[in-house]
């Protein structure tokens, strides 16, 4: 099997390709020029496409021999899109469809799109979140995120692609980085190992959905492998946790000294994300494997030999 990886020196995208090679894929990785990998890969075993996956050039080098597409790039965080809107827009809804329109002649197996569990819902009255409920985005990221399910929906009609969507949770994990504004955990041990005040937006009382590196790959993997097609899956631990209890198991399961700052809240958070990862489980033949202090655990251990 041949993948093309769209992001692949990115957290998650090195932790697939890493995967994907030793089961004995061929593996071509789109990422931008002067990009390292977040774990290490045997490079001479890549083929590699330096530049913006959305760049007309770029583009034009990713319709060789390739059987899936995971589309894992993003030119915009969900926290700074309200204030890139159109750059937003312009990169990750207009560059992944030129994507699709570059691919779509190739009757390529499937594509995989890494959406967000965390921000196409917006609020919901309710949790744990199906894929069905639908809800409002607080930000660009969210908005453009659901657009572009609706343009695979579009090519698979038209063009017969066949695709998968996964929903993501908050991956974190072995890997991630450590001063990087997207990523609690890792924000937090990162600032923990520099004796640095973490800083919290809000009281602490927001919920997220954790889920670990190394269950994400497997989900993403399964959603190119299995016979589902054409659909789209929530993947995360389906367990919630407020970031006053990640802060708790820091301080209790691991007896790190730090200070908290908290801050004021940023309108981009809801208050609640829970995914019901039902679907998943059932079609996927997948679920979560590691617990969240077994994943904080192997991020620490991981992050003081950095």
């Amino acid at each position: 099997m041949r993948a093309l990886i769209t992001g692949g020196f990115g957290f998650i995208g090195s932790h697939l390709t890493r995967h994907l090679l030793d089961k004995g894929w061929g593996v071509t990785v789109v990422d931008l020029e002067g990009a390292a990998p977040c774990v290490a890969l045997p490079m001479e075993k890549l083929t590699v496409i330096n530049g913006p996956y959305y760049a007309p050039e770029v583009i034009a080098q990713c319709s060789g021999e390739i059987d899936v597409c995971f589309h894992l790039a993003s030119s915009v965080g969900p926290a700074l899109s309200n204030e890139k809107i159109v750059f937003d827009i312009e990169t990750n809804l207009i560059g992944t469809v030129s994507l699709l329109d570059a691919l779509s002649p190739k009757q390529i197996r499937r594509f995989v799109y890494i959406s967000s569990g965390g921000t196409v819902y917006g609020t919901v009255p309710s949790v744990p979140i199906s894929e069905d409920q639908h809800g409002f985005p607080t930000c660009s990221y969210g908005i453009v995120k659901k657009a572009v399910e609706y343009y695979l929906h579009l090519y698979s009609k038209i063009y017969g692609m066949r695709y998968n969507v996964i929903r993501l949770a908050n991956p974190y994990g072995v890997g991630q980085r450590l001063n990087y504004n997207q990523g609690a955990i890792a924000n937090f041990i990162g600032k923990i190992i520099n004796n640095v005040p973490l800083e919290i937006w809000g009281d602490g009382s927001v919920i997220r959905d954790y889920i670990y590196i190394d269950d994400v790959v497997r989900a993403i993997v399964a959603a190119a492998e299995s016979d589902a097609e054409n659909e789209i899956f929530n993947v995360g631990s389906g367990v919630g946790l407020s970031l006053n209890q990640i802060v708790k198991i820091l301080r209790d399961d691991f007896q790190l000294p730090f200070e908290v700052k908290y801050q004021a809240s940023r309108n981009v958070d809801v208050p609640v994300n829970i995914l019901d990862i039902t679907k998943a489980l059932a079609k996927l033949n997948w679920r979560p494997e590691v617990d969240v202090k077994s994943g904080i655990e192997a991020t620490l251990t991981w992050a003081r030999g950095q």
